[in-house]
């Protein structure tokens, strides 16, 4: 009984991460309220942003100057999402 459960409730959660996989980085983009600041055509690469390596810079640096309490492993976090919805960059493994 104990590993059907368990078995459903990793099922549930593989399913949950696969339909959003940005769900939390979502969130705490808009808790950042990024938008308050940018529109959506400020998410395109261009000479400054050309890479995903720069996109994370750049996050970083939004972060740090707008006092974003944010964890490095959420700062990458959201610039996974910007990079999968708007900029398209090859990304390394680390």
């Amino acid at each position: 009984m104990k590993k059907r459960l368990f078995a459903v409730l990793a099922v549930l959660c593989v399913t949950n991460l696969m339909a959003n996989p940005h769900e939390e980085a979502q969130e705490l983009f808009s808790d950042a309220e990024c938008m308050a600041c940018h529109n959506q055509e400020d998410f395109k690469p261009n000479k400054k942003i050309d890479s995903f390596k720069k996109l994370s810079s750049v996050v970083d640096a939004c972060r740090f100057n707008n006092g974003v309490e944010w964890f490095d492993d959420e700062s990458e976090s959201v610039s996974k999402f910007l990079n999968d919805t708007y900029y398209k960059f090859p990304q390394k493994s680390h």
